[in-house]
């Protein structure tokens, strides 16, 4: 059997980007989560798929949103994904939205997207999304790696 903070460390060792993955609440309230698993799975049509934890409060609302948002934060946003990362910050003036195109601020490149699915596997669900728009800068990313935060490696 393999030991779950073991394998926790081990994927440590994989340098990822840090996005923030967004959608809206029957409010129309933003609400987001820090997310490093996120990966393209389709050119064409453009498909994107997010992982998220079963535990998160965000769950809910995604499950039933047709779009959700994902931005890669740049170098200097740390700050927004320690933010994000904790339970119950899900709200904040960190987002920008424009013509129901809701982003974080500054980032690298944010897809706008449609939910297609969700698939509960283990104790994450997937979140297979098409993505409609893509806005992006020339920016340096943040970066996830040995379970700390870098400009670069």
């Amino acid at each position: 059997m393999i030991d779950q903070n073991e394998f926790r460390k081990s994927w440590s060792y994989f340098p990822t980007g840090v996005s923030i993955v967004a959608t809206k609440d029957q409010e129309q309230e933003i609400l987001g989560m820090t997310a490093n698993s996120i990966m393209s799975v389709s050119l064409n049509p453009p498909i994107i798929i997010v992982s998220v934890g079963n535990e998160r409060s965000i769950l809910k609302h995604m499950k039933i949103s047709d779009l959700i948002s994902v931005s890669i934060l740049s170098q200097n946003q740390s700050n927004i994904a320690e933010y994000f990362s904790k339970p119950n910050n899900e709200t904040s003036s960190f987002f920008k939205e424009e013509e129901n195109f809701f982003y974080i601020k500054d980032s690298v490149c944010c897809f706008f997207c449609e939910r297609i699915d969700s698939i509960e596997i283990g104790d994450h669900t997937l979140f297979p999304l098409k993505v409609t728009k893509i806005q992006f800068d020339n920016k340096n990313p943040l970066i996830w790696f040995k379970g700390k935060f870098q400009n670069n490696l």
